[in-house]
């Protein structure tokens, strides 16, 4: 049955306000109301929502504001800061998250070698949807551990694009892979030279230009015209537009108008990620808890013990104190938004299975709705081992 664009959007937001609050009065995150709410509108529980597919739009454009609004709040004056993180620390999460999956996965179960590194490539990638605003929720953007942590999703966030690139070449669908990094390489390059004219250039003088009009409602179209035209830029040469929208918030950041842009478009982040994560819960068929749970139970285990793991070597590589270490690798023990999109990829490619495609959702819902307590907990997991260890010595 086909619904008005208008009903959907109600149906949804009544749903969710319902779960929300059942969820805020047990003291459960809004982020796993969401969650919920995708759950209980998926296809698979309710065929009134069978044929939703403007929500993966909604989805989308919620990622775009949210990489925007994290580039709004950072700045290439603070990239470049913690530049040696995003390139060392972020390099090396991601390099060893990949080995470890891929090594363990074809030690445990044999797949193919083609299908363990893809699994490898779902596991490198962590949540900044839900990191990014727990920490700023928390205030712990600015502390060690917290500048790491962006650094390393940043990294993540742009690897998604070569990641892409190497899927269809791992299922011997793709070009030359030689060919096509150099390919990648050559748009980054010609990106970061267009944004680097925009920045200092074009972008000043057409805000300073729209300020003169003195409307808060003529710089927020503004503002979504210089979003959605960097993120289309982007695409066009071969990149996400979430990566577009990113750079776009870094470089109106620079700008004396970056507080405007932050207030502006605030709210309507919120609004749109939670129907990222509602569409992502729409994904799940809950029937799989009860084929599957012990599967689901080990590989979420699996999943947290590898990626932390993985998260406090690439802290140790840059030679920080344990504390950081340790929080950083349980705060990005989770399973990414863009994972999401890559295994879609890998199911079009056969490189995973429908059954392993929905316990992959499974155990990423699940570490989606623990990462809030262990992030807000994150600096407290050293101190109490040490005190642990020295009550048993």
């Amino acid at each position: 049955m086909q619904h008005h664009i208008l009903v959907n959007i109600c149906a949804i937001f009544g749903v969710a306000t319902v779960v929300i609050i059942i969820c805020k009065f047990l003291k459960i995150r809004y982020i796993i109301g969401y969650l919920i709410t995708g759950v209980l509108l998926s296809p698979n529980t309710s065929q009134y929502f069978a044929d939703m597919e403007e929500v993966d739009v909604y989805a989308e454009i919620g990622i775009i504001l949210l990489l925007f609004t994290v580039g709004l709040e950072f700045s290439f004056s603070n990239l470049k800061k913690i530049q040696k993180y995003v390139l060392g620390g972020g390099s090396a999460q991601v390099f060893f998250t990949i080995i470890l999956t891929a090594a363990l996965i074809w030690l445990l179960m044999r797949p193919s070698v083609e299908e363990s590194i893809f699994w490898g490539f779902l596991y490198a990638l962590s949540s900044t949807a839900i990191v990014v605003k727990t920490l700023q929720d928390r205030n712990k953007i600015t502390t060690p551990h917290g500048k790491f942590i962006l650094a390393v999703l940043l990294f993540q966030d742009i690897m998604i694009v070569p990641l892409m690139l190497f899927t269809p070449i791992l299922a011997g669908a793709g070009d030359d892979p030689l060919t096509a990094l150099l390919w990648l390489l050559g748009k980054l390059v010609l990106m970061g030279g267009i944004a680097y004219v925009l920045a200092r250039f074009v972008i000043p003088f057409f805000l300073k230009t729209v300020m003169k009009v003195q409307s808060q409602e003529v710089f927020l179209i503004a503002t979504v015209f210089i979003v959605t035209g960097i993120a289309l830029l982007t695409e066009q040469l071969g990149l996400s537009l979430a990566l577009g929208a990113f750079i776009a918030g870094l470089i109106i950041a620079e700008t004396d108008y970056n507080h405007m842009a932050i207030s502006c478009f605030l709210p309507f982040r919120y609004v749109f990620m939670s129907f990222f994560f509602i569409s992502m819960g729409m994904l799940l068929n809950y029937e799989i808890f009860l084929t599957d749970l012990g599967w689901i139970v080990f590989w979420t285990l699996f999943a947290f013990a590898v990626k932390a793991i993985a998260g406090i070597l690439a802290v140790k590589v840059m030679k920080l104190d344990w504390k950081t270490a340790i929080a950083v690798g349980f705060s990005i023990a989770q399973i990414g938004e863009f994972s999401f999109v890559l295994a879609q990829s890998g199911l079009e490619y056969e490189l995973i299975s429908a059954t392993n495609y929905q316990i992959f959702l499974a155990v990423s819902i699940i570490l989606m709705s623990l990462t809030p307590f262990i992030v807000g907990n994150a600096e407290k997991i050293q101190p109490a081992l040490l005190k642990l260890k020295s009550k048993n010595a």
